[in-house]
């Protein structure tokens, strides 16, 4: 077990996990903005069927950039997440890794076939509900945010992850109708989390109880 100590200003406050909660607010914004843009545009270039490959193009590269924000958002969150389970946190960047290599070689077929991957959506959803679990766990577990919102967290990519075999047997469509309504907790989840990251930061119940004149120490393992 190891030990590391936190940055605080001179009003108590954790400076390092402070701008981490910032950052990471900011990717899950970035990243959720630049996925569903880039659908849009996809989805356009082949409802349209006009040939112009420019907003192909730049849905792909919307989405590429998607890819590499949900990067950053494991590499972020890695230091915060392995001081309450170093595994837990790693495989939560594995699968948000994953989650870009997808979204990387649905672009690469998008741009190469010039055809649409039917529910290409859905292959992205899996790494990214798996990712989520881990992280809504994680947050549960080390009372990071509230408790509310990791059970919304655990609740909503919980419905993702069923909803996607769901889809991939026509069972229901989630793209309209009710079907939608399956995306709607884990949709909440990603709008509140960076919401709350960027104006509250994190919960730290130890750092609060050692208070601003001492230095408090977390525990890292797994």
């Amino acid at each position: 077990m190891t030990t590391t100590h936190t940055h605080r200003d001179r009003h108590g406050t954790d400076t390092t996990s402070r701008g981490t909660a910032r950052t990471v607010g900011a990717l899950f914004l970035f990243s959720t903005a630049t996925f569903l843009v880039g659908d849009a545009l996809i989805q356009a270039y082949f409802s349209t069927g006009t040939g112009r490959t420019g907003s192909l193009v730049a849905g792909v590269l919307l989405q590429t950039l998607c890819g590499l924000a949900v990067v950053g958002i494991g590499l972020a969150l890695r230091r915060t997440l392995g001081r309450y389970s170093t595994t837990l946190a790693t495989a939560y960047l594995v699968a948000r890794c994953l989650e870009c290599l997808a979204i990387g070689a649905v672009g690469v077929y998008l741009l190469a076939t010039k055809s649409l991957f039917e529910q290409y959506e859905l292959l992205v959803y899996l790494f990214s509900g798996i990712a989520g679990l881990v992280l809504s766990f994680v947050l549960l577990r080390a009372r990071l945010v509230p408790v509310w919102l990791a059970w919304l967290g655990l609740v909503g990519y919980g419905v993702l992850l069923l909803a996607i075999p769901a889809g991939l047997l026509d069972i229901a469509t989630l793209d309209s109708g009710p079907g939608m309504l399956m995306y709607v907790p884990g949709g909440l989840f990603e709008l509140i989390l960076p919401i709350l990251l960027i104006a509250k930061g994190f919960h730290t119940p130890s750092t609060r109880a050692a208070g601003p004149d001492r230095e408090p120490v977390t525990s890292v393992g797994a």
